[in-house]
């Protein structure tokens, strides 16, 4: 995937989160990533820590939510540091952003927007208009027999459309946040399918990507949907 009229990635390779519950942040830095490449037609890496220690409403390796990430990054004048120049550690440390010429990347005044829930339809004219969509689905815990399984089904994703039973679609049952990045139709099954890319690294998944049913809310991934756009 290229910024039109260019070999310019949008995105550089998978990235990994690692034990630090900053999923909502990768995802969040995802967008921002796609924002820049569309307007400077060139690939950079964002810091994700800054969003981790410095984003106070959100939680750090605990977790956080869409609007708060947003609401930091506003009040921080659009401001973010480059991931050379704020490192991922993930782990909570002090906010250490420096707003300083070489180190951060400034971007123009931003607007998010919030998709309806299990709305196909508008989800599929963003991702043509403004790019990847930040989702949140549910990916299983510990608490029951059909939860593992579905624990266990995602973490071992390899290839092929992710889709299980017994899957909760409530936004307030999600515990992880991805980037969609495209949609298809798979052409042996014809089941439709999200192309998603998640954060633990190149060798999860396909690439650090995976496929998931579109248009039946699995797992929540049609609930709570969001996007950047440059303020008009």
């Amino acid at each position: 995937m290229v910024v039109p009229g260019t070999a310019v990635p949008f995105f550089l390779s998978a990235k990994n989160q690692g034990k630090c519950g900053s999923c909502y942040a990768f995802a969040f830095i995802s967008l921002l990533e796609f924002q820049y490449a569309v307007q400077l037609k060139n690939s950079t890496s964002l810091s994700e820590q800054q969003i981790v220690d410095c984003s106070y409403k959100d939680h750090g390796c605990s977790g956080g939510y869409f609007s708060n990430t947003f609401q930091y990054l506003q009040n921080n004048t659009w401001q973010v540091n480059g991931a050379p120049y704020y490192p991922y550690t993930g782990i909570n440390s002090a906010c250490a952003f420096r707003s300083v010429e070489g180190g951060r990347i400034q971007f123009e005044s931003l607007r998010y927007i919030k998709i309806p829930a299990n709305n196909i339809a508008a989800m599929k004219q963003a991702l043509a208009d403004y790019g990847p969509l930040w989702v949140s689905l549910f990916i299983g815990d510990q608490t029951t027999l059909t939860y593992k399984m579905i624990s266990s089904t995602f973490n071992n994703y390899k290839s092929g459309i992710f889709q299980v039973n017994g899957c909760p679609a409530s936004v307030s049952s999600s515990n992880h946040a991805i980037v969609i990045v495209g949609y298809g139709v798979d052409e042996t099954t014809g089941v439709p399918y999200w192309k998603v890319r998640n954060s633990w690294e190149l060798r999860w998944g396909d690439g650090g990507y995976f496929k998931i049913q579109r248009g039946v809310n699995m797992c929540g991934i049609e609930s709570g949907v969001f996007y950047i756009a440059r303020t008009a």
